[in-house]
């Protein structure tokens, strides 16, 4: 079935696989199915979409709604809705229920939604069982971290993403169980090593991609158990080493060019594997690890049977699905930052919940539609309290009333956002410019002026001519012109790792890490070796070699 997609007009197939699952995943009330509509959207518009209502990375410092205690969020002072700190919006001093409001036949659901979504308090930010890690978010169990966003049980680390278990890492991406270890992605079990992409088990290696069990490697690619190596060539100890010191990477200069160098014309001299994927069967898409019979699916681990999936860990037989797992996620449809839920249908960062539909923010809840920060509740709409039989019998009228509003099989609209879309994780892997996030329905936030004061301070361009004075001065943004700090801790790792002062801000480092890893889309083109038609995130129009499974681990071994 070719249908063109309704934000941009780009044909997209919906295929028998699609319509079985929609069948399978459509909710049955009194033995009546009620069939969930096939998208109207194409899959990255519809990643798009859902990532457009999370905000992970914007923080403001505002006071709680309740208590009136300064905290950390990720709303804005000016946010309609009530903005509760941790303490108070797990407190029993309020009642979600005492928000409820009637469904009205007469008006289309969304915009009663959102009405209910300026009146129900929402919690500031998502971080729990913090110690001195204020400012993290979507985070569990950290120590001594700063500005960390999705990362759980870390220690003493600044500017990482989706990462766990790690110690002392400072700029950093899909990271797991490493230490010491500066601006490294998709990598595992490393320490002591500077610009890593999909290593594992490698010390003290600088500028490298895909080492495995690798020990002082410098611009190096596809080795396995190898020590001292520059470009892949093997040398002596001594040799090693003069030639890393004459790098001089402790000058921002000279690092500066290191970088640019890995990032461009190093990328040219060593094949690519076509996709990265661990113990997988079945599977389309890039960094999968323990999972099978996957369809466009991007960054899963231990998840089976699902499609158009992003960012998802124990996730089976579901769809369109965007940061989900932890918890096991099973037959669910459209959600996004969900955890430890059971057929849940277009819902937005609910945990360990079944059979909820259009809901927020809801907690241990089942057989609930259109909610916010519900706990423990069932049977209930738009925040009101019914029996099994009532609700049971409205839940059909509510699904055929959005039917005619064209609002059923639809995830939230952009519209009520309670972040503009340059504050979501949606700008990330769909920039927009201003004129383009009015266009498509989306909200702009404007950016404060106070964010932005011009630089005084000069930065020394070797690490070791840096005082502790920096601490205490604002440095601007060499791409974007923000203002940003830079905090003792950052300070004391820089020194330690003889590395310079960055001369981007955190966010712009971030989006830097993201534009430089693969995109989540797929093309067919041919294995620079063999020829033989190979699926990868490599664009035909890319310069790099890339090589099918069975010619790169001819290579490599």
């Amino acid at each position: 079935m070719q249908n063109p997609c309704g934000q941009c007009s780009k044909t997209f197939e919906i295929v028998g696989e699609d319509l079985e699952f929609y069948d399978k995943a459509s909710p049955v009330l009194n033995n009546k199915k009620y069939s969930i509509s096939p998208p109207t959207l194409c899959s990255d518009c519809r990643q798009q979409r859902r990532l457009a209502i999370r905000n992970e990375r914007t923080l403001y410092k505002r006071k709680c709604s309740l208590c009136l205690k300064d905290m950390i969020s990720i709303y804005f002072q000016d946010t309609v809705s009530p903005i509760y700190c941790q303490g108070c919006f797990w407190s029993d001093k309020w009642n979600a229920l005492e928000y409820g409001q009637e469904i009205n036949f007469q008006e289309p659901f969304f915009q009663q939604f959102q009405r209910l979504m300026e009146k129900v308090p929402r919690l500031g930010i998502v971080n729990k069982q913090a110690e001195n890690s204020e400012y993290c978010n979507y985070s569990f169990a950290n120590k001594n971290c700063y500005l960390t966003f999705g990362n759980h049980y870390e220690e003493d680390c600044l500017y990482g993403c989706y990462s766990t278990k790690n110690k002392n890492c400072v700029d950093y991406l899909w990271l797991y169980k490493s230490e010491l270890c500066y601006e490294c992605s998709f990598s595992k079990n490393c320490y002591g090593s500077i610009f890593l992409d999909h290593c594992e088990n490698s010390q003290e290696c600088l500028f490298s991609i895909d080492l495995k069990a690798c020990k002082n490697c410098l611009f190096s690619q596809n080795l396995r158990h190898k020590q001292y190596y520059i470009f892949n060539q093997p040398y002596t100890k001594e040799e090693y080493f003069k030639k890393l010191t004459a790098y001089n990477l402790n000058n921002i200069e000279e690092f500066t060019k290191a970088k640019k160098f890995f990032y461009g014309d190093f990328r040219k001299k060593f094949p690519f594997k076509a996709l990265y994927q661990t113990n997988c069967e079945n599977c389309e898409g890039d960094n999968h690890q323990n999972s099978k019979n996957l369809r466009n699916c991007f960054a899963s681990t231990n998840c089976q049977d699902c499609a158009y999936g992003y960012q998802m860990d124990e996730t089976y037989n579901s769809m369109d699905i965007s940061c989900s797992g932890y918890d096991r996620c099973e037959l669910s449809y459209e959600t996004a930052g969900c955890s430890g839920i059971y057929h849940c249908l277009f819902c937005d960062s609910c945990w360990n919940n079944n059979d909820l539909n259009y809901c927020q923010l809801c907690f241990s809840a089942k057989n609930c539609f259109g909610c916010i920060a519900l706990n423990q509740k069932e049977y209930c709409i738009l925040n009101k309290q019914y029996s099994k039989e009532e609700y049971e019998k409205l839940i059909p009228r509510i699904i055929e009333h959005m039917g005619k509003n064209k609002e059923w099989g639809e995830f939230f609209p952009a519209s009520i956002s309670p972040f503009g879309y340059n504050e979501t994780v949606a700008n990330e892997y769909f920039s927009l410019e201003v004129k383009q996030v009015s266009l498509s329905g989306f909200k702009w936030k404007i950016p404060d002026k106070k964010d932005y004061i011009p630089q005084k301070y000069q930065v020394p361009n070797n690490i070791f001519d840096v005082s502790e004075t920096i601490v205490n001065e604002i440095l601007a943004c060499c791409d974007c012109k923000k203002s940003y700090r830079i905090i003792k801790q950052e300070l004391v790792f820089y020194r330690n790792m003889k590395l310079p002062i960055p001369t981007k801000c955190p966010d712009c480092r971030h989006k830097d890490r993201i534009n430089f890893s693969n995109p989540r889309k797929l093309w067919m083109r041919n294995c620079d070796k063999c020829k033989a038609v190979i699926q990868t995130t490599f664009s035909p129009k890319r310069s790099e070699i890339v090589y099918c499974e069975k010619c790169y681990l001819q290579e490599v071994y």
